[in-house]
């Protein structure tokens, strides 16, 4: 494809909006009293989020994300659901269970009001912690081997330590369970790649440790044995947030 200097110069100077935009959630949050049972940072990204998911939803319609979250099945683990956003798009006629597993306490209000709105009370349990925790999801019977699916939806860009957390997935999955995933990921455009490297001095402060120039695509892919399902990039390779999404398999033979 040529190249295009206005197409490109739009998505650099674009992502300063978004940012700024996120900055002053957080500040107002900094300002305000806190609940004693959430930082700043927490419940600045919380009421952010909130304020910006019926556009990010919008966008998704026309993604693979709804597709892909239709094909969880089983027992499944949601990591990091947020508002609760992808319940609309679980099949729930194929699901057992789903744990959402959430970090963040500012989303509880948000996330169990969607659970009553799509009468998934019966279905969806979320979780309060880190996926990290095994302690926390052993009190809701989630260990090695016990689930049947783990769906991860633009989370893998801010947790500490993805290649971790991705090792940490391939264990609770049964053999032959699968990893349903959408991300971003950093660009393989050398030039773009170096403006997502500038945006992150700042953006993961703004956005809850999010990172543009994570290579998400390839961690997932060499932190565990998959058998790939299906494996795909799609937009632009120049801008600032490309997707990476698939469906990969725990090997049946997997030890």
């Amino acid at each position: 494809m040529p190249f295009d200097l206005k197409d490109r110069l739009a998505q650099y100077i674009g992502a300063c909006e978004p940012l700024l935009y996120a900055f002053s959630f957080r500040w107002k949050a900094f300002r305000s009293s806190s609940d004693g049972a959430s930082s700043a940072q927490d419940r600045g990204f919380a009421e952010w989020f909130q304020e910006v998911a019926p556009l990010f939803k919008e966008r998704e319609e026309s993604s693979k994300l709804p597709y892909l979250a239709s094909t969880a099945h089983g027992t499944v683990l949601e990591l990091g659901p947020g508002t609760g956003s992808q319940i609309p798009r679980y099949n729930l006629s194929q699901i057992t269970k789903i744990y959402g597993v959430e970090p963040n306490v500012v989303f509880a209000k948000a996330l169990e009001s969607q659970i009553a709105q799509f009468n998934a009370s019966d279905v969806y349990v979320p979780v309060y912690g880190r996926v990290e925790e095994e302690s926390v999801l052993e009190k809701y019977g989630i260990t090695d081997e016990s689930l049947d699916c783990v769906t991860s939806f633009q989370v893998l860009c801010s947790v500490d330590r993805p290649e971790e957390t991705v090792e940490r997935l391939w264990r609770l999955l049964r053999p032959g369970g699968e990893f349903v995933f959408w991300e971003h990921e950093a660009s393989r455009d050398l030039v773009t790649w170096v403006v997502q490297k500038f945006w992150s001095i700042l953006w993961p402060l703004a956005h809850s440790g999010c990172r543009l120039d994570r290579p998400v695509g390839d961690i997932v892919l060499k932190s565990a044995k998959w058998e790939v399902v299906e494996f795909e990039r799609e937009g632009e390779k120049w801008a600032v947030m490309p997707r990476v999404y698939g469906r990969l398999r725990k090997p049946k033979t997997a030890e």
